[in-house]
């Protein structure tokens, strides 16, 4: 029996040590990989942003993700589909994706006046159609508290709620407690095997985001970047976000992923209290959709850029949500008939 447990003990310690090795050579080979977008000066350091659809007229769409993905990737498929009718710009937060870390706390109130840095500096000017997905509903609503004069709309894509962690038992946060250990098993290259093996809301992005998302999540770095965004959101950036005071009367579009909606308590009543936050607000469910899916999956994504079309309309024809969104839905209740 002990020389069997030391014969365990030495293979495991060569599969580690040749996990260790695997992760390293990967990283070295994918950090040498050009960086897609343009690096921008977010205040003393850079983010990296992806930027297309200029040729049209504005509003330009803010993409922010959640604190799972957190990178530009996250968009792939709204980043094309959006970018045929408006500007849109997507981005990784500081110390995220290919972005250089940033000045602690990373609380909301840091990020979105970062964001607004970069934006300045990217030369993307108001105003804005501000679209966040999970936690990046939080900073929609931060970025509109912190820059009114720059918001004409917001589309809301299973957003976090300052009190979702207590109200919603099954939601998302149940995980936060493990995220910590993610940077050391980045380290020992077990993400990267979980992300390569395991059927994940990566693998229903397009090339080459899902190459690009998958080699972030594989990352020490991201993962640390992810933590400390985690260790803000509480104390921080949840009692920041609870002081806005919503989006008055500017077109709010709220999505709400179908299976969300059916297995998370109290999760729709959040959603709900989402809508509540402009006067013209429209809400809608995302069919067969998770919370991550909502975004990363490309059926779930036209649903969510046709939301999105329809913000930007109501906002450049100067015309109530609900009206434009009813039109939609009429003019595909005809086109099915026929």
């Amino acid at each position: 029996m002990k020389r069997l447990a030391a014969a365990l003990g030495i293979m495991l310690l060569i599969a580690v040590v040749a996990l260790v090795l695997w992760q390293n050579l990967l990283g070295a080979m994918e950090s040498r990989t050009p960086v897609r977008g343009a690096m921008v000066d977010a205040g003393g350091h850079r983010v990296r942003m992806i930027i297309s659809g200029t040729d049209h007229p504005g509003p330009a769409v803010i993409l922010e993700c959640g604190i799972g993905g957190s990178t530009a990737s996250s968009w792939g498929w709204e980043q094309r589909i959006v970018a045929r009718f408006a500007p849109v710009v997507a981005y990784d937060r500081a110390g995220l994706g290919a972005s250089d870390p940033g000045p602690m706390p990373r609380d909301g109130e840091r990020l979105v006046t970062e964001l607004h840095t970069a934006l300045a500096h990217a030369r993307i000017p108001p105003p804005y159609v501000f679209v966040g997905h999970s936690y990046g509903g939080l900073l929609a609503r931060l970025f509109t508290e912190r820059f009114p004069g720059e918001v004409a709309g917001a589309v809301l894509i299973e957003a976090s709620h300052p009190h979702a962690s207590t109200r919603t038992p099954g939601s998302i946060r149940r995980f936060e407690p493990l995220l910590p250990l993610a940077p050391w098993a980045a380290r020992l290259g077990i993400m990267r095997l979980y992300f390569g093996l395991v059927d994940t809301d990566v693998r229903r992005l397009p090339e080459p985001e899902r190459h690009e998302q998958r080699a972030f999540l594989s990352s020490s770095r991201q993962w640390t970047g992810i933590v400390r965004e985690l260790e803000a959101w509480g104390p921080l950036t949840n009692p920041e976000a609870e002081l806005t005071h919503g989006f008055g009367a500017r077109p709010l579009a709220v999505l709400t992923a179908e299976h969300s909606a059916h297995h998370w308590q109290g999760w729709s009543a959040l959603q709900q209290e989402a809508a509540r936050l402009s006067s013209d607000s429209v809400s809608e469910i995302v069919a067969g959709a998770s919370h991550g899916s909502a975004v990363t999956d490309s059926t779930s994504a036209a649903f969510v850029c046709a939301a999105i079309q329809d913000v930007v309309t109501a906002v450049r024809d100067a015309r109530p949500l609900r009206d434009v969104v009813a039109r939609r839905h009429a003019t595909r209740s005809l086109h099915a008939s026929s």
